[in-house]
């Protein structure tokens, strides 16, 4: 039992604090409100020692210090009998790769340290019942009013998708249709601004906000188009300039309204701030080219421009930089009065309040989620309308803007971040490989061979690369590949603008 409280500094903070039982000394006063703490119990072959974990921190963080306290010599030890893990009173092993709230530990938990090695037997059991119920369990969680309520939220979404394609592809003249999807996404707004103020449920105003976006579209594309067949989509023929200008005006309004009204969900509004600005920069492009040159623009600027997001996030976020400190002495005289100087006068600044980082943190993680998610679907749709243009410059460039997408993702290390820039990359992939498919002809056979390939040397590589990191050679290799590819976007581009045949013709 060790008699006296132990802080373990750590690069993230403190990551435990060790309490004897005898004395109950508390000093975490700073830290109660900003890191969440699970209050435990450790059973070790030495000593039994109560401690205060961060719950989202991974095990694997914490092990090493925890064998320091729980006794001498077990760091040692575990390593003549494979390690140690931290097991629940039932026998079940907490993944390391994981917190304690989402394994579900809970305050007061006894948990057990003992050889990774040892046999674990489980409990006893005196009826069937009772272990086929534990079984069941183990197979995944039931049915909760949360997923209730996420299911309506999900199947309200089928009622309000069938009323888009009769707005889209409606061929009646006059204003109705734009002024009706115009009015259901006013409506769709307010509601879920309702829900979300003033019955505290942000979930319901989130999605209503969302599924307001499509009618916001819809609506203004349809309220100044005349249905000349101009587009180049065939679900929607008269989709052109015009109409994409006036829908992207339309979302980006519509977008700024249900997220200030709403107050949650900033991700998916600010995806639809950003379809909205960039698709109407692409719609003014069409005063000097046709659809295909459009999305040749906009594909350039999404790839060569993903790198400034984390920055517009930052900036946006409000996150806290460090501070620059001048070396002592050589600090300018200044009458202006500076806020984060600190009262005794010196140089320097005061940092921040823990809580107040915290918040900026997950402000900036939302808007750039948001971004990502937007920069996604303007790709998807900039690769839809190169697929149906035909020329092999549009291919090129399919096969480029995929390649640099998915080559560009290994930037973003979150999932929520990641998984926007692949589902982009693979879409462009899918609409090179369906443009291929549908000119194929006689080399049907051969696209298919090599799609086949491609597929198996895709699920190669991950089963290689999923437990271990590549190469230090074979990263360089896609650094170099990637930065070639980011190069030639914009001369592919300038092909499908059709700005070498321009300029040749000149003399």
């Amino acid at each position: 039992m060790l008699g006296k409280v132990l802080s373990i500094p750590q690069p993230r903070g403190p990551l435990m604090w060790i309490n004897p039982r005898s004395q109950a000394v508390d000093n975490r006063k700073d830290y109660q409100v900003s890191v969440g703490l699970a209050r435990v119990t450790i059973s070790a072959p030495q000593r039994r020692v109560d401690v205060a974990l961060p719950e989202q921190v991974p095990l694997a963080e914490l092990l090493p210090e925890v064998l320091r306290y729980a006794g001498e010599g077990l760091a040692d030890e575990g390593e003549r009998h494979g390690g140690w893990v931290l097991r629940r009173g039932d026998g079940v092993v907490l993944a390391t790769g994981q917190g304690l709230h989402p394994q579900g530990v809970r305050d007061g938990e006894v948990l057990h340290l003992v050889p990774a090695g040892e046999s674990w037997p489980e409990l006893e059991y005196d009826d069937v019942v009772e272990a086929i119920a534990e079984g069941a369990r183990r197979r995944g969680g039931v049915w909760t009013p949360a997923s209730s309520r996420t299911a309506s939220l999900a199947a309200a979404a089928v009622p309000l998708g069938l009323g888009l394609p009769a707005l889209l592809a409606s061929s009646a003249k006059g204003n109705w249709p734009g002024i009706a999807g115009l009015a259901v996404a006013v409506l769709l707004a307010l509601i879920g601004t309702v829900a979300s103020r003033a019955f505290g449920d942000g979930r319901a105003g989130v999605a209503l906000g969302g599924y307001a976006l499509p009618y916001a579209f819809a609506g203004g594309a349809t309220l100044v188009t005349s249905y000349d067949k101009g587009g180049v989509l065939s679900p929607v023929p008269w989709l052109g300039g015009p109409e994409l200008l006036a829908g992207s005006v339309a979302i980006l309004l519509i977008s700024a309204l249900a997220g200030a009204g709403v107050a949650a969900g900033a991700r998916f509004f600010t995806a639809g701030a950003t379809v909205g600005l960039l698709g109407a920069l692409t719609a003014a492009t069409g005063l000097f080219t046709d659809a295909a040159g459009g999305a040749a623009v906009l594909i350039s600027v999404l790839i060569c421009g993903i790198g400034v997001l984390p920055l517009l996030a930052v900036r946006f976020g409000r996150t806290p930089l460090p501070p620059v400190s001048l070396p002592p002495g050589t600090d300018a005289p200044s009458t202006v009065e500076d806020p984060f100087r600190q009262s005794t006068g010196d140089s320097v600044r005061r940092l921040p309040q823990r809580a107040a980082v915290f918040a900026a943190v997950t402000r900036t993680d939302e808007l750039l989620a948001g971004m990502l998610l937007g920069h996604a679907v303007l790709a998807v749709g900039a690769f839809a309308v190169l697929a149906t243009d035909g020329s092999w410059a549009s291919r090129a460039l399919l096969g480029v803007g995929a390649a640099s997408l998915l080559l560009r993702s290994r930037l973003f290390v979150s999932r929520r971040h990641r998984v926007p820039v692949l589902t982009a990359g693979l879409a462009g992939g899918a609409a090179l490989g369906l443009d291929l498919l549908t000119d194929a002809g006689s080399a049907l056979p051969a696209v298919i061979a090599g799609a086949v390939a491609v597929a198996l040397i895709t699920v190669a590589a991950g089963a290689q690369y999923a437990d271990k990191p590549p190469s230090p050679y074979l990263g360089r290799a896609a650094d170099v590949v990637d930065a070639l590819v980011v190069v030639s976007v914009i001369p592919v581009a300038c092909a499908v603008i059709g700005l070498y045949g321009a300029v040749s013709g000149i003399g």
